[in-house]
């Protein structure tokens, strides 16, 4: 190799142009002559731009296919919770800043629903809801989503063997 090698013509072996070697089926742009807005004489910037518009016109058609296809969660509704008193109005409320399942998947007593209820109205500006509202509700929650931990608190499993 004693003869020094030439860089190509072209800048950039990207644009794939006739000039620097690259394929000679493909436009100024790289993109086939079929595909590419015809101009004349423009030079790599007009083949750019019919690229853009190409990609540009594509990518809707491309979004919408996809979001026809995605599933949406089946909406929540008052009747697949526990039947019981003031269910509705608790639903409601509690649904109107997040899923009502993350309230199913508690298992509180009394005292840690209201405790609850605190710390959204302090934390997360939640309405404060006082008197005998806040009394049914906590009356429903109580009832249908009870304490789950074992009566007596922590239990040592080694103990009384």
């Amino acid at each position: 190799m004693t003869e020094k090698q030439s860089p190509p013509a072209s800048p950039s072996p990207w644009w794939g142009g006739v000039r620097g070697g690259g394929n000679p089926n493909l436009g100024c742009s790289g993109i086939p002559p079929s595909l590419s807005l015809p101009h004349k004489g423009g030079g790599h910037a007009t083949g750019i731009v019919a690229f853009i518009v190409l990609i540009a016109l594509l990518l809707p058609a491309v979004d919408a296919g996809a979001q026809s296809r995605r599933e949406r969660p089946p909406e929540e509704a008052p009747e697949q919770y526990p039947a019981g008193a003031h269910r509705d109005d608790t639903f409601y409320f509690c649904t109107a800043c997040h899923g009502f399942k993350i309230v199913a998947q508690q298992g509180m007593s009394r005292e840690r629903w209201n405790e609850t209820f605190d710390v959204m109205v302090k934390r997360h500006n939640m309405v404060d809801v006082q008197g005998e509202q806040r009394e049914q509700m906590l009356d429903y929650l109580t009832a249908a989503f009870p304490e789950r931990r074992a009566p007596g608190g922590w239990k040592n499993p080694f103990e009384g063997k």
